[in-house]
């Protein structure tokens, strides 16, 4: 973490002292000193702390550098704070150094970490004409290929397709390359392939090398060990000598080479040349946890993703590791599946936790209570576990080891929102770009990295393709977790609940209420984040922990599942916030929260529209504003002078319509994502008077409008590439326009209602439309054809229930890749099918149809909760269960719901002791079955048929009018 701290602590003194009219600071000697120094360590630790082979000696140096960049950053910040405060620039000096030791002392402990790098420097320099390949290792040869697990579950299809691809009709070199995380089972896939007696077969030369970091000498002994009989000559020839001893090997025979897990492209370029290419079907075989070195290799088809196990597979292979071939336990069959799916399909974590399993008793009892600790056990087989897995984690490069960390900060099996991690890795100062390329954009190629080198895993993508959610392996997460703890990066209290372990802490994750009983009052004048989530604190208890000062350095605080009555005034204390989230009752945002002039991001969810004050035009750092239930935004030229043109900001959401004037879209030229509500009573009848504005936000991207009627949409900029209308109103001409978008390639219409109930699309073209989504209750008529979108990738259908028929003529598209369909009619269900019948005879196996059958609502509601479902005026609350789905609610006693069912929907519900429990069914057919003193009310309009069974003192109300 000594990288992601230099980083920070550069990005700091260039803020603090850069012209800055809320600070009155000048940079002095010393500080410049250590900006010119703290340059130096940052380009050390790139270029040469994976270099070094005395690794205590690096480690150690990283520690000092790591604490001398936290110290200084402490001073720097404390300097900006108290100046901040008014206070006198000489007191300022005066309060941080009695507070942080002289500045003297920090530059002092520079210049002597400063010698050491250059000692190291000068080392490297002087091995650097040491030939390389004299530091090979002679490890490939006693572990040229590792032993099969004697218990082997979920392969067979895998190793089906491999030799598939392994002995293809290709007649030239293939190359086939295996990726996944750690422990995922590669090496034992590959294993499992080569040791095939059809293989041994196949190729007259097999050789296998496991790379890891061996030099260029290492693996050419490791792969000629395979081949020729060893002899002493061999280890005294030089790089050079046995990679051509090696391609004479090779030459003129089919081979199968297999390079196990390859960690750099680098080692690729250098054995490649090596390998004869005599177009007779021989086979490289690599595998690896990174894409990109997949990819490098260019083989001709895509590499092969190794996944998970699922639940049955992975109590499989538990089972078969605990019992053996014979399971004689049913008792222990469904916790035994409750431990295996907490490994989450991870072979090495289902092996590591069998072994811990097969030396407990098999009663019951002794695996419930492993069960609640399942991953917490510290064995030696589970830290050899961990130690595979830290292999990725020792690879990354530097500034993408804090941001791996952080995702960690996450409760374990969470789906992480890509947007909210981002926002926290700018905020946190983890990342640098030039000009070509935003912080955003960066952030996001940062989190594909990760996801490519099987670190992270894609929970979720977009419509566009980008990672919407993600998340980490638990395994992975605990490594996470104990990197972050020894480096003093993030403290998880829950975990480490240790006052000296806490001494120090710069970033605080608490996640559970028993985690803030933990002593950690030392730690907050020196933390920089706070991520607090807990429903079971009273808001008066976050009150006194945002007290006077004591987070005076706080760059993040983010508060979940609280809700305070007002704005926390001190908060606005808080001047070097760059990310702050709040939920508040009273809609109310103080004039003072200008004092913030470094916040970025700005997350306030409240019970009523947002009245912003005018003083946010001076925030011009900020970048996402985000308002969940929408704000007026004041114009910035009404009267006020210290107006500023808003450059950095980029979101905006909700914001009222009546908020949309020219002076407002003028003063945020580069906002790229904006959501815009229709409920000012002015702006329902002249919704296009607001709109048009919106022409002026040339670099708009992302667009939603909610609860609008719109006559007419030719206000949209030219640069809008998704388009979302929610509850809109659309005129028949709508097509024509969006049709004008160029950029237009995301296009969503959700509970849209189209005039007569019809959408005719005729000479109308989407040139760069790529998804499609409608969720259209009242559409009726659908016309459409091929013509009408040249470049659609995927369409989505849900909620249709009027729509009559689906135009076949879209099955035609050559681009179109997928056709969801989402509780539709019969007829569209039946109109899709059809398409893709009609594709497959015509040879196009390339269109996915997706038309969930059975699904089903499960809904459980703790003891003595009430569920609460408000629906404003004129608004709609849908539940859509597909065909032959049920819905199954569980209440406890003392528990209430109220629930509305659509149409021919087959309900099931238990309610237990004195419930109550309303159900409104349109002509449905519910079954209720209500035990003891149960009350329920059912109304069943129109053709409604109760079936109904009152065991015991059950009483039953029904009304059905007409002909129920």
């Amino acid at each position: 973490m000594a990288f992601a701290a230099v980083k920070v602590c550069l990005q700091t003194l260039d803020q603090t002292f850069s012209s800055n009219p809320f600070l009155n600071l000048d940079k002095d000697e010393h500080c410049q000193f250590l900006s010119e120094k703290l340059g130096i360590f940052k380009r050390f630790l790139e270029d040469w702390t994976n270099k070094c082979d005395d690794l205590g000696k690096v480690e150690d140096l990283e520690r000092r550098i790591r604490d001398v960049s936290y110290r200084a950053q402490d001073y720097v910040e404390e300097l900006a704070f108290f100046s901040w405060k008014d206070m006198d620039l000489l007191k300022c000096y005066d309060r941080v150094y009695s507070t942080k030791g002289c500045l003297s002392q920090i530059v002092d402990e520079t210049k002597l970490i400063e010698l050491e790098v250059m000692k190291i420097y000068e080392q490297m320099s002087c091995h650097a004409d040491v030939n390389a390949s004299e530091s090979y290792l002679l490890e490939s040869s006693q572990e040229k290929s590792p032993a099969v697990q004697d218990i082997v579950v979920g392969l067979d299809d895998d190793v089906l397709e491999i030799k598939t691809r392994l002995c293809s009709f290709s007649s030239k070199l293939e190359i086939v390359s295996l990726v996944g995380m750690g422990g995922i089972g590669k090496s034992t896939l590959a294993r499992m392939v080569y040791d095939d007696s059809f293989i041994q077969y196949h190729f007259s030369i097999r050789a296998w090398v496991t790379v890891k970091d061996h030099q260029v000498k290492g693996l050419f002994l490791g792969l000629l060990d395979g081949i020729v009989e060893f002899i002493d000559e061999i280890h005294e020839k030089h790089s050079e000598q046995l990679e051509e001893m090696l391609y004479r090997k090779l030459k003129h025979n089919r081979y199968l080479i297999v390079l196990d897990d390859v960690w750099s492209t680098e080692v690729w370029d250098k054995v490649r040349r090596c390998f004869p290419d005599d177009k007779n079907g021989s086979r490289i075989l690599l595998t690896t946890r990174l894409t990109e070195v997949a990819l490098l290799a260019k083989s001709d088809s895509a590499p092969y993703c190794l996944k998970f196990l699922d639940l049955e597979e992975s109590w499989e292979l538990l089972c078969q590791k605990v019992f053996g071939r014979k399971f004689d336990h049913s008792d222990l069959k469904d916790i035994g599946k409750k431990i295996a799916e907490r490994c989450q399909g991870l072979p090495l974590t289902i092996l590591v936790v069998a072994g811990q399993l097969s030396k407990l008793q098999r009663t019951r009892m002794c695996w419930e209570t492993f069960a609640k600790t399942v991953g917490s056990t510290v064995t030696d087989e589970y830290k050899k576990c961990l130690d595979i897995l830290a292999l990725s984690y020792r690879n990354l490069p530097h500034h993408l080891k804090a941001c791996f960390i952080y995702i960690c900060a996450f409760p374990a099996e969470t789906a992480i929102r890509v947007q909210l991690l981002v926002n926290l890795w700018i905020a946190e100062g983890f990342l640098t770009t030039g000009k070509q390329k935003t912080f955003e954009n960066y952030a996001e190629e940062c989190l594909e990295d990760l996801v490519n080198r099987s670190l992270v895993i894609v929970k979720q993508r977009k419509s566009n393709g980008r990672v919407k959610s993600c998340a980490v392996h638990d395994l992975l997460r605990d490594l996470g977790l104990r990197e972050a703890q020894r480096e003093n990066f993030f403290h998880f209290p829950e975990f480490f609940a240790t006052a000296d372990a806490l001494h120090c802490g710069r970033r605080l994750s608490y996640y559970t209420a028993a985690s803030i009983e933990v002593p950690w009052k030392p730690l907050l004048p020196l933390s920089r984040t706070l991520l607090l989530s807990s429903s079971e604190i009273a808001p008066c208890f976050w009150s006194r922990l945002l007290g006077s000062l004591q987070y005076k350095l706080l760059r993040v605080l983010r508060i979940v599942h609280v809700t305070f009555d007002y704005f926390p005034t001190q908060v606005l204390q808080l001047v070097h916030l760059r990310y702050l989230a709040l939920t508040v009752k009273d809609p109310k945002c103080p004039e003072l929260i200008s004092r913030l002039w470094n916040l970025q991001t700005f997350v306030l969810d409240t019970r009523g529209i947002l009245n912003l004050p005018k003083t946010v035009w001076e925030m011009e750092n900020l970048r996402h504003v985000c308002l969940g239930n929408g704000c007026f935004l004041p114009n910035p030229m009404s009267s006020f002078n210290g107006c500023k043109v808003l450059t950095n900001l980029q979101t905006i959401t909700y914001v009222d319509i009546m908020s949309c004037t020219r002076e407002v879209a003028e003063n945020v030229p580069n906002l790229k994502k904006l959501a815009i509500q229709g409920h000012g009573d002015g702006a329902s009848s002249h919704p296009s008077y607001y709109l048009n504005n919106l022409f002026h936000l040339k670099q708009l991207e992302k667009l939603k409008l909610c609860y609008h009627n719109l006559s007419s949409m030719d206000f949209f900029p030219s640069n809008l590439k998704k388009l979302v209308l929610n509850r809109c109103s659309l005129s028949c001409g709508f097509t024509s326009s969006l049709c004008m978008l160029p950029n237009l390639e995301i296009l969503k219409l959700e509970c849209v209602e189209f005039e007569q109930h019809t959408w005719n699309l005729t000479e109308e073209v989407f040139s760069h439309l790529k998804y499609l989504k409608m969720v259209a209750f009242n559409l009726r008529v659908w016309n459409a054809s091929e013509v009408n979108f040249l470049k659609l990738e995927h369409l989505v259908l849900e909620s249709c229930y009027s729509l009559e028929n689906f135009p076949h003529e879209v099955g035609n598209i050559c681009t179109l890749q997928c056709i969801e369909v989402l509780s539709c009619s019969v007829a569209v269900e039946m109109s899709v099918q059809r398409v893709q019948e009609e594709q497959n005879n015509m040879g196009n196996d390339s269109l996915n149809v997706s038309i969930p059958y059975k699904g089903s609502i499960n809904v459980s509601i703790p003891d003595k909760r009430i569920v609460d479902i408000s629906i404003p005026e004129n608004d709609s609350l849908d539940v859509s269960i597909p065909e032959n789905g049920s819905l199954d609610v569980s209440i406890p006693e003392k528990g209430c719901l109220n629930v509305s069912i659509p149409e021919n929907v087959s309900v099931s519900i238990c309610v237990t002791g004195r419930d109550s429990l309303k159900v409104s069914i349109s002509e449905g057919q519910p079954q209720c079955i209500y035990p003891g003193e149960g009350h329920p009310q059912c109304f069943c309009p129109g053709e409604g048929k109760p079936q109904y069974f009152c065991p015991g003192e059950g009483h039953l109300q029904y009304f059905c009018p007409g002909e129920g």
